[in-house]
């Protein structure tokens, strides 16, 4: 399953699991991906499910999307592609390993200290 790998300043902010047709980002609270960031318009982008794979789309946002640099309307995503979205930069990865996968199903309990892993 592909995955968003969000990042500020070098810092991992958090891991985006592309397990629905789309993934919208944006500063506004509705979206999937919310970036705290002035930067970043209300709903400045969408990552889409295609046949080929997936894709970004900006969404008429005022800083625009940068794959790889360059400013873009719209591009398909490939692995280690970079994606600027305000000061913000997110990478596509197809998989993440298996380690990292398991630390993320990690949830914490009501019982302080207990911990337990959700199963999909």
């Amino acid at each position: 399953m592909p995955y968003i790998h969000h990042q500020l300043n070098g810092a991992s902010v958090g891991y985006y699991e592309l397990s629905n047709e789309t993934l919208t980002i944006g500063r506004s609270a509705d979206n999937h991906l919310v970036v705290d960031d002035a930067t970043v318009s209300g709903h400045h982008a969408v990552i889409e499910a295609t046949a080929q794979g997936f894709r970004i789309r900006d969404l008429n946002s005022t800083n625009g999307v940068w794959v790889n640099v360059q400013r873009v309307p719209e591009a398909p995503l490939r692995v280690e592609d970079s994606i600027r979205v305000g000061t913000h930069e997110l990478q596509y990865a197809e998989q993440i390993s298996d380690e990292l996968q398991r630390t993320l199903k990690i949830k914490k309990s009501w019982i302080p200290g207990i911990y337990y892993t959700a199963e999909k």
